[in-house]
């Protein structure tokens, strides 16, 4: 990566690596056949891409988090890893509850410190554009999304005897 010391690659790397293991720890083949059972709406994205915004995601993630630890940027670094836990706590809500509904207001406390690391990194200008596509995917599609996917699927569904 240009314009960042091997150690804050290093960290950052870390810090997603554990990120990424901790949160999909509540993505189980359980709470993927419950996931597949949902009403989804017809714009719903193949689980292929969703895994593959998730690979950008972390990579997009980790980049912003090693450039605010070399500018030793501790408000752009605090929030890089507040997005983190957010999109980790997101995981355990919406697939460990198997809740649309908890989904939707998990994604919605999301957006909080999305948007405020999205403004922390406004006077870096590679933080700022790789951090905007990502920004613009959460608020343009999975905002709407999960939103309608709570509206077609508004009680939790009952766990199928097959996948208790």
């Amino acid at each position: 990566m240009r314009g960042v010391t091997r150690r804050s690659v290093l960290q950052a790397s870390a810090c997603t690596g554990a990120a990424a293991i901790a949160g999909n720890a509540f993505v189980g083949k359980a709470a993927m056949a419950w996931f597949r059972e949902l009403d989804a709406p017809r714009w719903q994205l193949p689980l292929p891409a969703f895994l593959s915004v998730g690979a950008l995601y972390y990579g997009v993630i980790g980049y912003v988090l090693a450039r605010s630890i070399d500018r030793r940027d501790a408000q752009s670094t605090a929030w890089s890893l507040a997005v983190l836990l957010g999109n980790e706590a997101w995981n355990g809500v919406f697939f460990g509850r198997r809740s649309a509904r908890a989904g939707f207001v998990g994604l919605c406390a999301f957006i909080v410190p999305l948007v405020a690391l999205q403004r922390s990194v406004a006077e870096d200008p590679r933080s700022r554009w790789a951090l905007a596509p990502y920004t613009a995917y959460v608020l343009g599609y999975d905002l709407p999304w999960v939103y309608r996917l709570w509206r077609l699927n508004p009680a939790p569904l009952r766990p199928h005897p097959r996948h208790q």
